[in-house]
């Protein structure tokens, strides 16, 4: 792999943090807090001008509900069948309409977020 080619998935993983972090609503204060570092490391994580720990990146996944297969490629784990469906089924019974609603706005963001990862 080349220098370029790393700068670019550096570039493309740091965007990935920059919209989870977002979307959960944490500031990059907040996330700085969690990993023990200061928000201006937090900001050049998410601008790519700094590497993140293997330790980091899995303090990340936890806290912006992510896998780490997301944060590093972009692409989510094949869902596992019917066993899935059944889970999901399940997880979101007795939710209330706002928060079903919630649910399938998280849905479609992480469609948004695989179709824009594939045309790159």
């Amino acid at each position: 792999m080349t220098s370029h080619e790393k700068d670019v998935q550096r570039a493309e993983m740091a965007e990935r943090l920059r919209q989870s972090r977002e979307y959960v609503g944490l500031s990059q204060e907040e996330v700085a807090s969690a990993l023990g570092i200061s928000r201006p490391a937090v900001t050049h994580i998410e601008s790519g001008n700094r590497k993140v720990e293997a330790t980091e990146l899995s303090i990340l996944a936890r806290l912006y509900r992510r896998t780490l297969e997301y944060l590093l490629t972009g692409r989510e784990p094949a869902p596992q069948g019917p066993e899935q469906l059944v889970f999901l089924a399940r997880a979101i019974k007795g939710l209330s309409e706002r928060d079903l609603d919630e649910v399938a706005r998280f849905a479609e963001f992480l469609k948004q977020s695989s179709k824009a990862s594939r045309k790159e």
